[in-house]
């Protein structure tokens, strides 16, 4: 396994294109001084995972950013593949507590007993897995769902995830300042009223002010990939001056 890199399980976002498969939605793996997180198990994860050359049983961390389906639909899935059968259990599961308890939890009660511990994620929160930190950063704007920014620090790198949400100003203060790397939930080119979702001009935004050393956009709907994803990285990338990558199914990034 390649350490400090990350690997694209999927990168559609929006009804349509996860729930025709138009791109996959799997995650993504992320190998993190030689600590396997999985983030993010939509639609499809345990078979990509598989696809792109991954074993379950490595999985150290599953983190879940928020409950809705394109990011949860597979937790139960992976969990007893990776534990096999609850029989070898997890090491840890982070998400917020929405998506474990409560009325209408995403986890499966018995799944609960092949996990050694369960963290819920909280603005400022650090849970401490082994040599990394997990850390939530500011509580996203996202209908039906707590979500929340994440970073993954280790004591040489730190990976920022900015999952679904509508942006606003406290984002451009509370997410860091010169990650290795910020990986955007992009799902739209220009802001749609009434849709809780990034689009590339917050992103721009963001990059502008936050100076990641790389950045990637993916969670793509129908309009983005008409719109072009590789052609609006590089506009990023010319206003910026910041290397900015449109992710595609199974692209492997070193960081």
């Amino acid at each position: 396994m390649l350490r400090n890199s990350v690997t694209f399980l999927g990168t559609g976002g929006g009804r349509i294109v996860v729930f025709r498969q138009i791109r996959y939605s799997g995650g993504f793996w992320l190998n993190l001084e030689g600590i396997n997180i999985l983030v993010d198990p939509g639609p499809g994860s345990l078979i990509r995972i598989y696809e792109f050359g991954f074993d379950p049983k490595d999985i150290d961390v599953v983190v879940v950013s928020h409950r809705h389906l394109d990011h949860s639909a597979d937790i139960n899935s992976v969990i007893e593949a990776a534990t096999e059968s609850k029989k070898n259990p997890l090491k840890l599961l982070v998400a917020p507590d929405d998506v474990t308890d409560g009325e209408d939890p995403v986890l499966l009660k018995y799944l609960k007993e092949g996990i050694n511990k369960i963290e819920h994620v909280e603005e400022g929160k650090e849970i401490i897995f082994k040599d990394i930190k997990i850390r939530g950063l500011v509580k996203h704007i996202h209908e039906g769902a707590k979500t929340y920014g994440l970073e993954f620090k280790s004591q040489n790198k730190n990976i920022v995830y900015v999952p679904c949400g509508k942006f606003y100003e406290e984002m451009l203060i509370r997410f860091p300042e010169n990650a290795d790397l910020m990986i955007f939930n992009t799902t739209f080119p220009k802001p749609v009223e009434g849709y809780y979702h990034l689009s590339i001009v917050d992103v721009e935004k963001m990059i502008k002010k936050l100076r990641p050393k790389k950045a990637v956009i993916t969670h793509f709907s129908i309009p983005m990939l008409k719109a072009n994803p590789e052609k609006l990285a590089k506009k990023i990338y010319k206003t910026t001056d910041i290397s900015v990558i449109a992710a595609k199914d199974g692209m492997r990034i070193h960081f």
